[in-house]
């Protein structure tokens, strides 16, 4: 019987006796489970997994792995030009991490994307580029092709079946990736090339998305578009001269433009249904054991087009098919002193039971001892190391968020206090699942990423608001001493059924009547509501100053052009200047190849960017004036606060709402403070976490009295039975503090 079992066990697949991999809630957010056992989603990841790393964080304490990237897809494909499949590239990785590690668990990195040989017998799957002039040297396929998924799909089944059989017991998850860097952004975001994709795939979802959106009929699809001549048979993808022309100065006009922003939404649709489609695969040849991670949902801080980038996250978030999302932390501020902010709407994920992996890709000093380091690093002692690598963790464990931490260049963790510290960190992630990882902010941040369907094109003066808001305003949110919460505008029924003292309208340009409805709830209760840019200016039907003014309750003027730049009437701080990347290199690379292996050089600048066609607040008694404009908008107001009988609104023509200012607003509106300084905060209930910008001896307050409060890259108890106390500090240093 004994025998018999032995062989038994021998000849099944593997995955017949596996775990049970999910994401389910754990003590107020979302958490990764093995069958029933929480476990902390701290994870190691490498192009291939290299011995020497594998072991020292396998004895740091490390258990979770992943692997591969998008240039070894593109050379070593399963998909073989003959018919066959085979995994030997993939294999070869998995059993060196197995013999180094015999306990571990892995996710790799498995692509939906097209094997060169199958683009270049498909020619007319592949995605057409409308610039003018443009020709790829290394062509790309559309996410919209029809053919690749009915014949890539049962390869791709193939694939699932062979990790599961081989490794089912090691296996807790597929990351499913497709795109320039396997992110599911479109392909033009290779080659800094606008306009895609007018190819006869896309020209084809385009047609299925516009039956279902005007319910086949005929006639609302003329009405819409303002063209009887068009069918549902005939339509085709805008072109780009049409993408890129406005109607109002700055504006792309709904009314008179509903055939490009259809387009934009069906753009955006069609990727989430691809990683719908792949992920589906997953859950069905898994039987639902195994997790499903995508790159999706990236918040907007990158200058890609429209089309390339990610518009489409409410619709991913309500996927039954994804478990987890990840990106990388934001590269606009992740410098010594800066936050790091994770790049994605992570109260809407939560929300919707997604599970965000933060990927840590900082370089440490290691990198920048190399004669030819990554333009990327900076840090150049272990110090200033420790204090990044600190922060991922410190930023993670107060969202409630997974992290991987990612080395590029096989070089990022030999050391061994380097090593000793993820390992500090991995302990204490698993300590945190025991804890409450209920987040408590008081201020909300609402975004609507479709509302640049909306505007003009990022980088000319038709939409230079939209990187500010990103790269700058959202830097000043974490300096201002109080958590926050990021939601999508669809979340916003959540936001009104919780008690936030501020809700801060970021770009949300574009609203429905349905958000508009939720927005008149949150007018009560003493709230404070603060307003960027030209909140709700975008309707269904049109474009309307009149509904704006009702929604901010400010008289607005329409400024023509001007600086984004404010200065303060009583303080004289000028706020609006945004750092922006200067490339090395233009964007441009022909050929997927080419694309991989460039360095990601720049230099930086600052800037104060100019905008067409926003609206600055005309003056009336009931208005206060915070901060006027500069040079021919001097006698503009551009920021102003106004009161009402319940509840307060702010409003900023600019991203330039400061630190210091947002302190401000936030102690009166009843907001709790934890640090008065300009330091980086980020808290949940049971987790702060302070990175510094100058030393200093630090005041802190708790929102309520703690048992304990453990300080845990030292390991050592600062306070007891208290509700503040004092820390000193060294300039660039991070510190996070379990409070008990």
């Amino acid at each position: 019987m004994r025998t018999f079992t032995f062989l038994f066990l021998l000849l099944c697949p593997a995955f017949l006796y596996a775990q049970t991999w999910s994401v389910r809630e754990r003590n107020g957010a979302p958490c990764l489970f093995k069958d029933s056992e929480p476990v902390a989603p701290v994870m190691f990841w490498q192009w291939d997994l290299q011995e020497q790393d594998v072991r020292d964080m396998s004895n740091a304490g490390m258990n979770l792995f992943s692997m591969f990237g998008s240039f070894p897809h593109y050379a070593n494909p399963y998909w073989k030009e003959d018919g066959s499949f085979g995994m030997q590239y993939q294999d070869d990785n998995i059993q060196k991490l197995l013999q180094w590690n015999p306990d571990c668990y892995f996710l790799p990195r498995i692509f939906s994307a097209a094997p060169n040989w199958w683009i270049k017998k498909n020619p007319a799957e592949n995605i057409a580029f409308s610039k003018p002039g443009f020709k790829p040297h290394t062509p790309r396929e559309s996410f919209a092709s029809q053919k690749l998924r009915d014949e890539l799909s049962p390869v791709y089944r193939q694939a699932v079946r062979h990790l599961l059989d081989h490794y089912g017991s090691h296996l807790f998850g597929i990351h499913i990736t497709n795109g320039p860097w396997g992110e599911h952004f479109s392909w033009d975001a290779y080659y800094g090339a606008p306009g895609s994709d007018v190819s006869e795939p896309m020209r084809q979802a385009f047609s299925a998305f516009l039956r279902k959106k005007y319910g086949n009929d005929v006639k609302l699809l003329q009405a819409a578009f303002r063209d009887d001549s068009v069918t549902f048979e005939n339509v085709q993808v805008p072109p780009l001269e049409k993408r890129v022309q406005l109607t109002d100065g700055s504006w792309r006009d709904p009314a008179q433009f509903r055939w490009v922003t259809d387009y934009f939404e069906c753009h955006n649709a069609v990727t989430v249904d691809l990683i719908d489609f792949y992920c589906r695969i997953v859950k069905e040849e898994s039987n639902n054991s195994l997790t499903t991670l995508v790159f999706y949902g990236y918040t907007q801080d990158e200058p890609w087009g429209i089309e390339a980038d990610h518009r489409a996250p409410s619709k991913l978030y309500q996927l039954e098919s994804v478990d987890m999302t990840s990106a990388p932390h934001t590269y606009k501020r992740r410098r010594l002193g800066e936050d790091g902010q994770p790049r994605q709407y992570l109260a809407s994920a939560a929300l919707h039971g997604k599970l965000f992996v933060d990927e840590g890709d900082d370089m440490t000093h290691l990198e920048f001892l190399k004669p030819r380091h990554d333009s990327r690093a900076h840090c150049k002692t272990l110090d200033e190391s420790l204090a990044i690598l600190y922060r991922e963790f410190g930023i993670a464990v107060t969202h409630g968020i997974g992290l991987w931490y990612m080395d590029l260049t096989r070089n990022t963790f030999r050391d061994p206090q380097l090593i000793d510290a993820v390992g500090r960190m991995k302990k204490w992630g698993g300590v945190s699942l025991n804890h409450s990882r209920r987040h408590i902010s008081q201020v909300a941040v609402i975004s609507n990423p479709e509302s640049e369907f909306y505007l003009g094109y990022r980088g000319g003066d038709a939409n230079n608001i939209s990187v500010g808001l990103y790269m700058h305003q959202m830097g000043a949110f974490y300096r201002a001493g109080a958590p926050f919460d990021w939601y999508l505008a669809d979340d916003l029924d959540a936001v009104a059924a919780q008690n936030y003292r501020v809700v801060i309208f970021l770009d949300c340009q574009f609203l429905t009547e349905k958000h508009r409805a939720v927005i008149e709830r949150l007018k009560s209760d003493g709230r404070t509501l603060v307003w960027f840019h030209a909140p709700g200016y975008v309707t269904q039907d049109g474009l309307s100053q009149e509904r704006m003014e009702t929604l901010c309750g400010f008289h607005l003027k329409k400024e023509r052009h001007g600086k984004l730049l404010a200065e303060n009437v009583k303080t004289g701080e000028k706020t609006g200047m945004i750092r922006i990347p200067v490339k090395k290199f233009p964007i441009r690379c022909t050929s997927v190849d080419e694309a991989e292996k460039n360095p990601w050089g720049f230099t930086e600048k600052w800037v104060s960017p100019c905008q067409n066609d926003f609206f600055s607040v005309a003056p009336d008694d009931e208005t206060q004036v915070i901060s006027k404009g500069v040079e021919q908008l001097q006698d503009s107001i551009l920021i102003a606060e106004k009161n009402f009988q319940s509840w307060r609104s702010i409003f900023s023509a600019v991203p330039g709402l400061s630190p210091s200012l947002l302190h401000k607003i936030y102690s009166e509106a009843g907001v709790h403070i934890y640090s008065d300084s300009d330091a980086v905060v980020s808290a949940n209930e049971s987790w702060l976490m302070i990175h510094t910008r100058e030393a200093g001896n630090y005041d802190v307050k708790l929102p309520r009295k703690c048992r304990k409060v453990t300080e845990i890259t030292s390991e050592k108890v600062v306070a007891e039975n208290a509700d503040c106390f004092t820390i000193p500090l060294g300039k660039f240093q991070t510190v996070i503090f379990l409070m008990e």
